[in-house]
C-alpha cells in the first residue's frame, strides 16, 4: 500500500506541476492549541490550484488531537466560519499510531470537522496529504518525548467510562486486592447515551496528566481479540498482556462486580445485586473520595456496621454508592436542611434521611475504636466507643496494651489505636496515656 500511495503522489507531481494552495493542520500541534484562526501550514510539493500533494514534518505531544482545514477564521472564536473547510479522520480519536505508513481516507469536508486524529506517542511525524482526495499518510520520524514517570503504580485500576469517569490516563477505579493475586471492584455504568454501552480496560499505573498515554502504555491491558469485546456475564474472559491495552471491553448500563484472576489472567464480571452502604468523608473514611469510602458490612437485613479508630474531627455522610459523586449525591444520607454541619456525639442515635442539602455530619473521636451502625430500616445511625486505651481490643486495659503501644512506637508493630493523643504519631505521651487509664487516673 505504501508503494502504491507513493506512486500516486509522484504521478500527481509530474502531471500537475508546482503551484501553491493552502492547507493547515488545525489543533494541538507542538505548542499550538485549538484555535480556528491559527494553523500549522503544509507545504505544497506538487499540484495546481485545485489539487496537489502537501507535506509537513511536525512534533505532536502524546495524547494530542488535530484535523485539517483549507481556510482559517479571522477570530479565535469563529468556528462556524471554517466548518465547511474542515475535515478530520474516519472517526473521532482515530489513532495515527495504528496506521503508520498506510494511506488513510479522511472524512468529508464539514461532516467530519469534529472527527479529530489522535497521537498516542509524542514524537516527530511526517504528514503527506493528497488533495482533493483527502488521502493522508503519517510517517514516524523519531525524536520521542521523554514521558514523565506515572504518578501511581503498584495497584490495578479500571480505566474508561465507568463510575462516571471519562477516558483519561490519570483517572481510574482502584481495585481491591483480595490476596493470591486476585482483585475486585464494584462498578456502576450509567452512560446516559442512546447506545447505553460503556468501554473500559485496565492499567497497573495512572499518569500525571489526563492525556499522557505514553506514560502508562506499558502498564495497560484489556481485551485480546476484539476492538470492543462484549462481556459475557459470569464467564472468565482472557486478558491481554501488559502493554497491550488498546482494545477494550464493553458493558451495558448496570451495576457489576469485576473480578480479576491475574494468575490465570482472566476477568469475570457478575451482576451486582447486593445491597451496599459506605461511609464517605475525610480521614479515616477516604478523604472525601467516594471510591475510597469505608465499606460497611450488612450484619442483618438493612443493618450495616463498620469499625474505625477516630482521632479528632471527622466529617462524613452515608451512601449505598461509592462509584462517583453523581451517584453519591443522588443517594446520600445526611442532614437535609441544616445551615451547618450537624455535630453528633458517641452513643447518640441520630435520625438521618436522604439528603440534597450538601451538609455533613461531624464527629470528634478520642482515639478509641468506634463501632458505627447504620440502620436503613429505621433511618438512623450510631457511633459506639470501645474502651479507651484498649489497644489490643481484648475488652480491658492492662500491661499488654502498654506493651503494644511501646512496640508501635519502636516500629515493631502497627496499630492505629496506639495513637491515643490523635497527633498522628505514637510516642511517650501515648504510653503514659495508656498507663494512666490502666491506673484509673
Amino acid at each position: 500500500m505504501k508503494k502504491f500511495f507513493t506512486s500516486v503522489m509522484l504521478v500527481c507531481a509530474t502531471i500537475l506541476g508546482m503551484q501553491a494552495t493552502n492547507v493547515w493542520i488545525l489543533g494541538e500541534v507542538g505548542d499550538q492549541a485549538w484555535d480556528p484562526s491559527v494553523g500549522t501550514p503544509l507545504t505544497q510539493i506538487a499540484g495546481d490550484e485545485e489539487s496537489g500533494t502537501f507535506e509537513a514534518t511536525v512534533h505532536f505531544k502524546s495524547g494530542k488531537y488535530f484535523s485539517f482545514t483549507t481556510a482559517l477564521a479571522e477570530t479565535s472564536s469563529d468556528w462556524d466560519a471554517i466548518k465547511p473547510y474542515r475535515f478530520g479522520g474516519p472517526a473521532n480519536g482515530y489513532a495515527i499510531d495504528d496506521y503508520l505508513d498506510d494511506p488513510i481516507q479522511c472524512g468529508e469536508f464539514g461532516e467530519s470537522s469534529e472527527q479529530a486524529f489522535m497521537v498516542r506517542k509524542g514524537a516527530d511525524y511526517k504528514i503527506t496529504l493528497l488533495m482533493p482526495d483527502r488521502l493522508v499518510m503519517f510517517q514516524y520520524m523519531g525524536n520521542d518525548d521523554i514521558e514523565p514517570d506515572p504518578k501511581d503504580e503498584g495497584h490495578i485500576f479500571i480505566m474508561g467510562a465507568v463510575n462516571g469517569n471519562a477516558w483519561a490516563t490519570n483517572v481510574g477505579v482502584q481495585m481491591t486486592e483480595l490476596g493470591n493475586n486476585m482483585f475486585t471492584a464494584n462498578i456502576n455504568i450509567t452512560t446516559g447515551e442512546e447506545e447505553e454501552v460503556a468501554y473500559f480496560g485496565f492499567t497497573h499505573a495512572l499518569a500525571q496528566s489526563d492525556a499522557n498515554w505514553g506514560a502508562i502504555t506499558q502498564y495497560r491491558f484489556a481485551a485480546v481479540d476484539a476492538e470492543s469485546q462484549a462481556v459475557v456475564l459470569d464467564t472468565p474472559i482472557a486478558l491481554s498482556e501488559d502493554g497491550q491495552g488498546d482494545l477494550s471491553f464493553a458493558l451495558p448500563d448496570g451495576k457489576y462486580v469485576v473480578t480479576l484472576d491475574m494468575n490465570a489472567r482472566t476477568m469475570t464480571v457478575t451482576a451486582d445485586e447486593a445491597n451496599h452502604m459506605y461511609i464517605i468523608g475525610n480521614v479515616p473514611f477516604g478523604d472525601w473520595n467516594p471510591s475510597a469510602g469505608m465499606a460497611m458490612d450488612e450484619v442483618e437485613e438493612g443493618v450495616y456496621q463498620a469499625k474505625a479508630t477516630v482521632n479528632g474531627d471527622v466529617w462524613f455522610i452515608f451512601s449505598p454508592f461509592n462509584t462517583g459523586w453523581d451517584d453519591v449525591n443522588a443517594n446520600r444520607y445526611g442532614p437535609e436542611s441544616a445551615e451547618e454541619d450537624q455535630v453528633i456525639e458517641a452513643g447518640e442515635t441520630v435520625t438521618t434521611q436522604l439528603s440534597t442539602g450538601g451538609k455533613s455530619y461531624k464527629f470528634t473521636g478520642d482515639g478509641s475504636e468506634y463501632t458505627i451502625t447504620f440502620d436503613l430500616n429505621n433511618l438512623c445511625f450510631k457511633f459506639e466507643a470501645g474502651i479507651a486505651g484498649d489497644v489490643n481490643g481484648n475488652g480491658s486495659v492492662g500491661v499488654e496494651d502498654v506493651n503494644e503501644v511501646i512496640n508501635v512506637m519502636l516500629g515493631k508493630a502497627e496499630n492505629a489505636k496506639a495513637d491515643l493523643s490523635g497527633n498522628g504519631t505514637v510516642g511517650v505521651e501515648d504510653v503514659n496515656a495508656v498507663i494512666n487509664i490502666m491506673l484509673g487516673k
